[in-house]
């Protein structure tokens, strides 16, 4: 889990960091990666690094939910 001040975004630091995870995730034989995040925070920025949305559980709050993406690593 990991969080990103807002001070930092924008700067790549986030798709370096994810880039640098994937990569150890391969280098340790895994074939896919799972994400969870809310419709609130990153989803878009997973969804432009490849991921894709696979399933969501809408909060009390109309409008949000936790979203869940998965990726292909091979």
């Amino acid at each position: 889990m990991f969080l990103l001040p807002e001070k930092l975004r924008g700067r790549s630091y986030g798709s370096q960091l994810l880039m640098a995870i994937e990569e150890e995730a391969v280098r340790r034989g895994c074939k896919r990666a799972v994400v969870e995040t809310s419709s609130f925070q990153a989803p878009q920025f997973y969804r432009h690094h490849g991921f894709e949305e696979f399933g969501k559980v809408e909060f009390v709050i109309p409008g949000h939910a936790r979203i869940f993406l998965r990726k292909n690593l091979q």
